[in-house]
């Protein structure tokens, strides 16, 4: 079934696996099997592989770190691109030219001590470049889109194109790219290098890592912001909002703290909605992270979907889930 793959494979010297467990590949150790595996590890062996791989009209999934990604354990996936050592990038006439694989993490750490503004508040964002352009990566002031000067994509049919900022369609967290509009794949990107005061920016940079850190959960178990924005005045219904209210000010007349108060709100919040089953896998910090912190994690996180719609009245995932 995938001869004409493996020669390809063979001959341009690109390194592959074959009957991979994806829980030895995925950020928080979930999926099936992968019949093969590939790991390019630069722009031209990433393109090449993903034009054979349309040629060949082969189902294939590209990932990157895989921290916004859940494959389903009963998922089992025939090709996987990894992009993860597509890591080189360069400053030249006053823009970053990145492969795709670039961590945001590395890349945002490095600009902020250089002096090159935007990066500030990426700096502890899990991710590579192109996954980030892909779901239009935030924190606070920076936006990943914010920073774009191009990109280049393969589509389905093997062309290269180049796009631009407004060709994206970006919204908060999205793209046309994830909502399905455009198909192609992400193999470099072009973002701006405009000056700042390295300094200022690497505070900035410390304390916001060190606030995430606070409120966030740790990313080992995590695929970060599970839901999107769901806090939006009204989306509550308003028996679960007022007995959330009343709750928290009788915790707070009763000298719980803040950290207290947050905890025993959210396991209220899911007792009264009747998902307390569930709540040991919501984040204690904030309810619109769920924590695959065991086997059981996976039958929970349905229930958490059916929570969030009952409660919170949305059903738009951040992740994307793979069955």
């Amino acid at each position: 079934m995938y001869s004409n793959l493996l020669q390809y494979l063979h001959a341009n010297n690109i390194c592959y696996e074959t009957n991979v467990s994806l829980k030895k590949k995925t950020w928080i150790h979930r999926g099936g099997m992968c019949d093969v595996y590939i790991s390019p590890v630069n722009r031209k062996e990433l393109i090449g592989v993903v034009r054979q791989l349309y040629h060949q009209k082969y189902d294939f999934l590209v990932i990157g770190h895989s921290s916004n990604i859940y494959i389903l354990n009963s998922c089992n996936v025939s090709v996987i691109v990894s992009t993860k050592k597509c890591s080189n990038y360069e400053i030249k006439d006053g823009h970053i030219y990145c492969d795709a694989g670039v961590g945001v993490i590395r890349l945002a750490k490095d600009m902020t001590k250089h002096g090159i503004a935007g990066f500030e508040y990426l700096t502890d964002l899990p991710g590579t470049v192109a996954a980030a352009i892909y779901n239009n990566a935030s924190c606070k002031k920076n936006s990943i889109s914010q920073l774009l000067v191009c990109a280049d994509v393969i589509l389905p049919d093997g062309r290269q194109i180049t796009l631009l900022p407004d060709d994206f369609g970006f919204v908060y967290r999205g793209s046309c790219m994830k909502r399905k509009e455009l198909l192609g794949v992400i193999v470099g990107l072009i973002l701006k290098a405009e000056p700042g005061n390295a300094l200022q920016l690497q505070n900035i940079s410390s304390s916001n890592i060190a606030e995430r850190r606070l409120l966030l959960e740790s990313y080992a178990k995590t695929l970060g912001s599970t839901m999107n924005n769901c806090f939006s005045k009204g989306r509550m219904p308003l028996h679960y909002y007022l007995a959330y209210r009343f709750y928290n000010l009788w915790l707070k007349l009763n000298k719980n703290n803040e950290t207290q108060r947050r905890i025993k709100c959210k396991d209220f919040i899911c007792k009264i909605s009747g998902y307390a089953d569930i709540a040991r896998y919501v984040s204690n910090e904030d309810i619109i992270i769920f924590i695959w912190k065991d086997e059981k994690a996976d039958a929970a996180f349905p229930r958490y979907l059916e929570f969030m719609d009952k409660v919170y009245r949305t059903q738009d995932l951040e992740i994307e889930v793979v069955k």
